[in-house]
């Protein structure tokens, strides 16, 4: 995933991006409902990258992050319901579906609440490099 924006504060390597609607925005579908034109998002910066407040910069996300993404948003989960699901069946073999859907739904309950506890902690992933795409022009009063 990449996505083009203005650095709008600086703190080390650390970089605050206000993602806009340029570069490919214009080929998309979703222009006028896109949920991420206007939010702000940190990334890192190389040391080598001389960016500056205005700049126009990119931020990439590996895709060994979105696959570790996937894994904790939709594997786990699922996972937990399978297990609420079949061991409830194991343990209570007379109890019917009942008992069964509801310990597969609080599995999968459980592993969301998990994964959007990762997520709020920062290990779910690394956050995305920060490149100069433009420096900034002079600004003219």
């Amino acid at each position: 995933m990449k996505e083009q924006g203005i650095a709008t504060k600086i703190d080390g390597q650390t970089v605050t991006v206000r993602i806009g609607s340029i570069g490919s925005c214009a080929h998309c579908g979703s222009q006028h409902d896109c949920s991420i034109v206007g939010k702000e998002l940190e990334g890192i910066a190389a040391s080598d990258q001389d960016i500056g407040l205005g700049d126009v910069v990119e931020l990439t996300v590996g895709d060994s992050a979105r696959a570790a993404g996937a894994l904790w948003l939709l594997a786990v989960p699922l996972l937990l319901f399978f297990l609420g699901y079949l061991g409830a069946g194991s343990l209570w073999p007379q109890s019917g579906e009942g008992i069964q859907a509801l310990l597969g739904l609080s599995g999968l309950a459980l592993g969301l609440l998990f994964a959007a506890t990762v997520a709020r902690r920062g290990r779910m992933s690394t956050r995305p490099q920060v490149t100069l795409v433009a420096k900034a022009g002079p600004i003219l009063l």
